[in-house]
């Protein structure tokens, strides 16, 4: 009997001590989270996004004011876009909902000084989980910024990372490299 309450109580904490994980970078979304996650981001339009206490946790540095990035998990991804179309009085389309939920990978946003920045190769995103190091699959050009900064995005594929785990960010430039603490447990 004794060993049934033990029992019992290990099963329980291990049943919601997984559901309490399981809302951390979501890699498959519920439609009832991309509907969430589309109202987010309409109420916060614009810019106002990156204010916003969800997307707050998913950006490190300064960004998007200064250096420093975003993680763009699929959440992340249709709340930032679906504010960056409400501003504009559009709003994201069935097929743009689709294409994010079916994605397989996520995107890591970087904000870097563009002297020096040739090609979106010459800036190298790294991510660190413990011995884990895990590489984009490509590296493109994003948003130039007013104050001579360049944005680069890194795809990363879901499957090569531990969503729960503490991550370094490592962005090397041919004159810099950053180093930035991201626990992808706090990012939506």
């Amino acid at each position: 009997m004794r060993f049934m309450g033990w029992y019992l109580g290990v099963v329980c904490i291990a049943v919601l001590g997984t559901s309490a994980l399981s809302d951390a970078f979501d890699i498959q979304l519920t439609q009832e989270q991309i509907k969430e996650a589309n109202e987010y981001g309409a109420k916060y339009k614009g810019k106002d996004i990156f204010e916003s206490p969800v997307v707050k946790l998913a950006c490190f540095g300064e960004y998007p004011k200064g250096e420093g990035g975003l993680i763009m998990s699929k959440y992340i991804k249709i709340a930032v876009s679906s504010a960056m179309k409400a501003i504009k009085d559009q709003t994201l389309t069935p097929a743009d909902l689709k294409e994010i939920e079916k994605s397989a990978t996520f995107n890591v946003v970087v904000s870097v000084p563009e002297e020096g920045i040739q090609s979106p190769e010459d800036v190298q995103i790294i991510l660190k989980q413990g011995t884990n190091v895990i590489l984009p699959t490509k590296n493109e050009f994003g948003m130039k910024y007013k104050d001579k900064r360049q944005g680069i995005v890194g795809a990363f594929r879901y499957d090569k990372i531990n969503p729960h785990a503490s991550t370094a960010i490592v962005v090397k430039t041919k004159k810099s490299e950053e180093k930035y603490k991201i626990d992808f447990s706090d990012v939506k």
